[in-house]
């Protein structure tokens, strides 16, 4: 291969020029996102019940949920929500590959057919959802004061129509609409009056307001459909009917003697606002593996024309996320980090190298760029930070091969041989060092790929990418390398032009002389630290102990928050709050937020969660007494900001949160008590809440089962309700006339563009201003007909109630979370709180369990150890083929701790925690360090068998291969530089990681393989020897 690229350096230059275009076509392509899209394999089961008590659903709906479920044998946890009406069972799998997932879906899917026979009749049949990783690109917020709602729907399903047209679309949905109703105002006091029923209003009206085919009547051989229609046309007509008919004066009796029918918005169970309007949130869902970027360029086109020509007067259209700016910023900083990379390599290679060589070494690099992105074309792999960082980090490993194939070449050159046999010989002599070199970086790489859950695919791209880089980057040193340096290389004593600029380089920056001080003083050092070997092997080990004993002063975070200006703000009332309640609240932290200068605007919803604008956010579970707010604002202001709201809004738990990068908890810092009784789980949470209360940087600290609230419980007498004729169904649907209302039938407009509105029969709402209301009810029976006072029938009475039951792995569990201030971690509070709780005692049949960030984290961290310790075995496996020796490559390994040394120092001294992505760092770093090692190594063999003294042969071979293993260091360094500066506190820690790891292991292993290879060979000298000494 090396010959054929010599002799056809035309066709590999042009096949070079080719793969460049392609890769440029193809770059403009690929998709593209801020971030890899992963997501735990988790689904929701949710089973609706109306009317039934959480205690009901436990028993009714989510028990036989669980057992069936929990059969299969790929679920790593089952989590339980039993709440008023609604049941919610949530599933989370194992780590297992996409084909495994997909199988335990369609198995939990026939689990649910086999359960739904035997639940409830009325309760609605279980629906599941799996795909929960799925956010919306853009989310807009219409909003005025001065239009209706129904002005803000006309206008949104406008907009959505336009949006909808663009093909890089999935959906469109419009959140917070309130419709029109049709409400049946019952007075009660008439209806008992007149002796008609609720019940019998209901089965009027349903009667009256028909529209039934009639089939087909054929006249004269054509065919004639007959309709019967009694639908009512308007809201005159509804009021016309008739329900009775006096018995006194045979008079017919009309709804509206009895009833007031009027047109009204719905009850608000859900409200949006933006900036603390009343609006419409309108969401857009991209297509999957598409450019988002390129999506986001054409909506913001339509978007700024509907603008322009179709949104009324005082009406304004907010952006409140746009997924595709944050992308193409991210992109861009990472692109930007990149090229700065590549510019400081080049820099370096031309000051040590000089100009030809560092355009031979140099060339490559966007090549072997290239060759990966057509790699991620052709995988599907997005352009995104993570694939970015990936070349980042390979690129200083790439030159790394292109530099020995050059430095080779141009030993041939000096010895005299054509520039044919240079090329040819340079590179066939180190082909095998260089594939050495290339498969031990790669074998600490890539086993990586094979790290689960969500941690693990979300860093996944890089190995795969950075191995890809350097097969790549082999693959050039055989082929473009003896190609290019044919046509620019040439020997020391022609090239006059590139001796003159490499010297007047050298020269102003005093190359040779720093480099040449340094081989000198480090030549003396190595045979200064050769006279004591052991002591100097012993004072590193030393330091290495040293180090891990710093770890725990580190601190530990599994990913940092998402790095924009943009949060999320959770507000929870008391319990059992309605949602005009819970408004107020919001409208009270809106007005707050407004006079915030940091803060450009804000969204929230009242009585549900925001739309899902990130594919780590969990969006609240409806719930009446609960708000959530999507802020866009810096981010460091978050903190003062909480504290000023919980200040002036007591009572009230306000909870700001940033975004997770991959991993999202619900509570950074758990506390789970498992149980059977729920009296009995609750006195241990608050005894629990009162030990760890005063915990330093503990906030919001609470439990999920929250407070009791006061339900009016209707006891039905059955024997005084059997006398009359009245059963339970009876009753309860007549109470829910009366509270919530029942829908009965539907009424549409002639106007065939409005939807029908529903009609609904219920008790004005002033009039359910307490319980007396029920007292006034009176209830028809479905078989005599008679009416009966409810109060006759059953006792009315007030009792406390659970709001939820909450169960984890089929047990009743209760979870005290809480949240962590900023300057502490999980860590650090989930260790104080273990001390305090050390010594509870906990009643027989009950256990507790610490979870959280930590939980995560240590999976994260476990699902490591494989891929580190195949990742060891395969590096050591290839140095035992290379040197053919067992105990020699164990000196290389041995070098690996020394980058923990720099790794460790470095994140102190940068105050980075020890997250996954630092030591991602750490482990990716060892293939990269044993390369000196066997640099080194190598050479100094080879010396020693030339040489009777082992100590002078060791002091020249190190200091021989100082240059190309400093070169190595700087060239590493310098290309994280951008990565650690603007890398955030995702990526900063594992480039610090690598950076301080390269620099100390690289400074360190000129000392230990030396020390520890004269150790060996010198016949085990364990005492120092004078300095006089001949040896």
């Amino acid at each position: 291969m090396i010959k054929w690229s010599v002799e056809h350096k035309s066709i590999i230059l042009l096949f070079a020029i080719l793969i460049l275009i392609a890769g440029g076509f193809l770059y403009g392509a690929m998709e593209r996102q801020e971030n890899p899209t992963v997501a735990g394999p988790i689904a929701v089961i949710k089973t609706i019940y109306p009317g039934a008590t959480p205690e009901d659903i436990e028993k009714l709906i989510v028990k036989p949920i669980e057992d069936e479920i929990n059969k299969i044998s790929d679920i790593k946890t089952i989590e339980s929500f039993a709440m008023d009406s609604i049941g919610i069972v949530k599933v989370t799998l194992k780590d297992l590959s996409d084909e495994k997932i997909d199988k335990a879906w369609n198995d939990i899917k026939e689990e649910l057919d086999i359960v739904k026979s035997t639940l409830p009749s009325s309760a609605y049949e279980p629906t599941i959802e799996t795909d929960l990783a799925s956010s919306y690109g853009i989310i807009l917020g219409l909003t005025s004061q001065d239009y209706t709602y129904q002005d803000l729907s006309s206008v949104a399903n406008k907009l959505k129509e336009e949006l909808s047209k663009d093909p890089g679309v999935k959906a469109v949905d419009i959140d917070g609409e309130i419709y029109d109703e049709v409400h049946i105002y019952l007075d009660m006091v008439k209806l008992e009056q007149y002796g008609v029923s609720p019940t019998e209003i209901a089965t009027i009206i349903k009667a009256r307001n028909i529209n039934i085919p009639g089939g087909n009547l054929v006249i004269d051989q054509v065919k004639i459909p007959v309709q019967v229609s009694g639908e009512y046309k308007d809201i005159e007509e509804i009021k016309d009917t008739i329900i009775a008919v006096s018995t006194e004066t045979g008079t017919p009796i009309y709804l509206k003697n009895v009833a007031d029918v009027v047109i009204v918005q719905e009850k608000k169970e859900v409200f949006a606002s933006v900036n603390n309007e009343k609006a419409l949130l309108i969401g857009v869902k991209y297509m999957e593996e598409e450019n988002i970027v390129a999506i986001g360029e054409r909506l913001e086109v339509i978007i700024h024309k509907f603008r322009e020509n179709q949104l009324y007067e005082n009406m304004e259209l907010i952006k409140l996320t746009d997924q595709a700016e944050f992308t193409r910023d991210a992109i861009n900083l990472f692109e930007y980090n990149l090229i700065a990379a590549i510019l400081l390599v080049v820099i370096v290679v031309l000051i040590t190298m000089g100009v030809r060589s560092a355009v031979v070494v140099s060339l490559p690099i966007p090549l072997v760029i290239v060759m990966v992105f057509i790699f991620m074309y052709l995988s599907h792999t997005p352009l995104h930070q993570v694939s970015i960082a990936s070349l980042i980090i390979s690129l200083s490993l790439l030159v790394a091969n292109g530099i020995v194939a050059n430095d080779n070449i141009n030993v041939y050159l000096e010895k005299g041989y054509d520039r044919v046999t240079a090329c040819i010989k340079g590179v066939e002599e180190v082909k095998i060092p260089i594939l050495t070199s290339t498969l031990t970086t790669v074998a600490s790489f890539l086993p990586l790929a094979m790290m689960q859950g969500v941690a693990g695919k979300f860093v996944k791209s890089l190995p795969i990418l950075v191995s890809i880089a350097l097969m790549g980057s082999y693959l050039t040193a055989l082929t473009v390398i003896p190609a290019t340096g044919y046509k620019l290389l040439k020997p020391k004593e022609k090239d006059v032009e590139e001796r003159k600029f490499k010297t007047k380089i050298r020269k102003v920056l005093k190359v040779d002389d720093i480099s040449g001080g340094i081989v000198n003083f480090y030549g003396k050092l190595l045979k200064a630290a050769l006279n004591i070997p052991l002591i100097v092997i012993l004072t590193f080990v030393g330091i290495f102990v040293v180090s891990l004993l710093m770890v725990p002063s580190l601190g530990m975070q599994l990913f940092p928050p998402v790095e924009r200006d943009q949060y999320v703000i959770d507000v929870a009332v008391q319990d059992g709050s309605d949602v005009e309640k819970t408004e107020k609240i919001a409208a009270m932290v809106g007005e707050l937020l407004q006079q915030e200068a940091s803060i450009e605007n804000f969204a929230y919803k009242v009585g549900d969660g925001m739309l899902k604008y990130y594919i780590t956010f969990t969006p609240n579970d409806r719930a009446s007494n609960k708000a959530q707010f999507l802020v866009n604002g810096d981010r460091s202001e978050a903190d003062r900001i909480e504290k000023e709201l919980g200040s002036k809004i007591p009572g009230v738990s306000i909870n700001i949160r940033e975004l997770e990068t991959a991993v999202p908890v619900t509570y950074p810092v758990q506390v789970r008590v498992s149980g059977p009784e729920i009296a009995e789980l609750r006195r241990i949470a608050e005894e629990i809440k009162e030990i760890i209360y005063d915990v330093p940087g503990v906030k919001n600290l609470e439990d999920n089962y929250g407070y009791d609230s006061y339900k009016l419980n209707i006891k039905v007498n059955e024997e005084k309700a059997n006398l009359v004729g009245i059963t339970n169904y009876d009753i309860a649907s007549t109470v829910r006339m009366a509270v919530n209302g029942l829908e009965i039938s539907e009424f549409k407009e002639e106007d065939i563009e409005k939807e029908a509105l529903p009609i609904i029969l219920k008790i004005p709402d002033e009039k359910k201003r307490d319980r007396d209301v029920l007292d006034a009810i009176f209830v028809t029976s479905q078989i005599t007909g008679k009416n009966v006072p409810i109060h006759q029938i059953a006792e009315i009475e007030t009792n406390s109630s659970l709001n939820k039951i909450v169960r984890r792995n089929t047990t009743r569990t209760i979870t005290i979370g809480m949240f962590v201030e900023k300057g502490y971690n999980s860590n650090e509070i989930i260790s104080s709180c273990q001390m305090l709780l050390e010594d509870y005692v906990l009643p027989d049949g009950y256990t507790m369990v610490f979870g959280g960030e930590s939980e995560e984290r240590n999976d994260a961290f476990a699902s490591m150890k494989i891929p580190t310790v195949l990742a060891i075995a395969i590096i050591y496996l290839i140095l035992v083929i290379q040197f053919g020796s067992l105990r020699m490559p164990l000196i290389i390994m041995g070098t690996i701790p020394l980058s923990f040394i720099g790794i460790i120092w470095g994140l102190k001294w940068m105050n980075y925690p020890i997250g996954f992505m630092a030591l991602l760092g750490a482990v990716s770093l060892m293939g990269v360090v044993v390369n000196n090692g066997i640099v080194l190594l190598d050479y100094i063999r080879i010396l020693v068998k030339e040489n009777d003294d082992i100590k002078e042969a060791i002091v020249e071979a190190c200091k021989t291969r100082l240059r190309p293993i400093m070169i190595g260091m700087i060239t590493t360094v310098i290309s994280l530089i951008p990565l650690a500066k603007s890398g955030g506190a995702l990526w900063a820690p594992m480039a610090t990681s690598i950076i301080f790891g390269m620099l100390i292991s690289s400074i360190l292993t000129l000392f230990i393989i030396p020390c520890a290879y004269f150790v060996i060979r010198g016949k085990h000298i364990w005492i120092p020897k004078p300095v006089n000494s001949s040896n």
